[in-house]
């Protein structure tokens, strides 16, 4: 499949970078809020509470809730779609659903700020982690779901003694290694477009006999690899969205286990927790993604292609994130002229992606990745927070 080519001016970035770099280097790096030695308790305040700081870690809290419930939209769309796909299978249905798989996609992963909290401060929200691992765990191997050229009969598609249920799915999934994918977007994702992204409409055509010859005679009609693939690709577009939903709920219930352990927080606590995870997206995160653009087995839209729409809508759901609202986050972060400096950089380099992707130029990512370096250094810090502030 031919991957998008793009290109951000390097030049541009360079330059941008540099001035930033100047105010960083010129200004007091000093933390609003004194770092707590090792031996003090992570629940003593950090500072004194301010009522904006609170509306403004509350709002992006409630901006988490927003963004699942938008990508439970599209994902309720993409379901519609399929079912459509599957009653009539033709080219430009499947098309439309490849397009709006892209639409769910790019839509969850604008919560990708947010959901580096579980690599940013596992000790409060490494379930985060285990929920976006049964929505979009990546890399797969593509045999473990269903047939390869070189290996025909293989895949849970093809294995009749698993049947297509919710309970086989939720097992096999992550079974020996994290790569066992059986649920989510990108077990979607391959069985749309197969391991070369140009799987045919015939692959789900309904099959009322065993046309390979190597396959049993004898095998019922539910039995069979196509209608096994029907079966499966639907029934993991149900899961999807009941794990979204899940997950909803536990964002945005007062009971749900999420949102009590963000709301237990100060608000300085929350800061503190919020730029650590925007630090740990540019700095760890985004980098990785842009360094297995390269490689076939690695990238993230292995695919399905277009790599970058997964980097992009991270980088929109960070600068959302931030700079928003009456009162934004970026108030807190330091010196007001290097903030303005970071605050623009951030806002420039995902309008500098859409412009490089509609004009469908070559792509730096040796650029870009030098530019997300600079903008997480500006972040301060944060300190392992293990126990819920009263």
């Amino acid at each position: 499949m031919r991957r998008p080519r793009l290109r951000l001016s390097p030049q541009r970035l360079v330059l941008n970078g540099l001035v930033l770099l100047a105010l960083l280097a010129g200004c007091d790096r000093s933390p609003e809020e004194p770092q707590a030695p090792a031996d003090t308790p992570s629940s003593e305040p950090l500072q004194q509470t301010e009522p904006e700081q609170e509306a403004a870690t509350a709002r992006a809290w409630q901006l988490g809730g927003d963004w699942l419930e938008a990508a439970q939209a599209e994902c309720r769309e993409l379901h519609r779609e399929l079912e459509t796909f599957l009653d009539q299978p033709e080219e430009a249905a499947l098309e439309r659903t490849r397009a709006q798989w892209h639409q769910c996609h790019d839509r969850w992963h604008r919560l990708a700020p947010l959901l580096a909290l579980s690599e940013s401060n596992p000790g409060l929200f490494g379930e985060l982690e285990r929920m976006a691992f049964n929505i979009d765990a990546h890399p797969l191997q593509p045999g473990y779901l269903d047939a390869l050229p070189q290996y025909p009969h293989s895949g849970i598609v093809n294995d009749i003694t698993l049947d297509i249920k919710a309970d086989t799915l939720r097992d096999q999934h992550g079974l020996t290694d994290s790569t066992d994918v059986s649920l989510g977007l990108h077990a979607i994702e391959f069985l749309l477009w197969g391991e070369t992204g140009k799987r045919p409409v015939s692959d789900y055509q309904r099959q009322t006999r065993a046309e390979d010859e190597n396959l049993d005679k004898e095998l019922t009609q539910e039995k069979l690899p196509r209608n096994r693939r029907r079966e499966l690709v639907l029934l993991l577009s149900n899961l999807l969205q009941d794990d979204l939903q899940s997950m909803h709920r536990q964002w945005t219930s007062e009971s749900g286990h999420l949102q009590q352990t963000y709301r237990q927080l100060r608000p300085a606590s929350q800061l503190q927790l919020l730029k650590g995870a925007a630090r740990q997206l540019l700095e760890q995160q985004l980098v990785t993604e842009l360094q297995t653009l390269s490689d076939p087995e690695l990238a993230h839209n292995r695919f399905a292609g277009e790599g970058l729409r997964p980097i992009l809508s991270a980088l929109q759901g960070l600068q959302t994130l931030m700079t928003q609202g009456e009162q934004p986050l970026t108030q807190w972060l330091g010196e007001p002229e290097a903030t303005a400096q970071w605050r623009e950089q951030l806002e420039t380099i995902p309008a500098d992606l859409q412009e490089a992707k509609a004009s469908d130029d070559e792509f730096s990512p040796d650029a870009l990745t030098s530019q997300l370096l600079l903008l997480g250094t500006f972040l301060q810090p944060v300190n392992d927070l293990e126990a819920v502030a009263p």
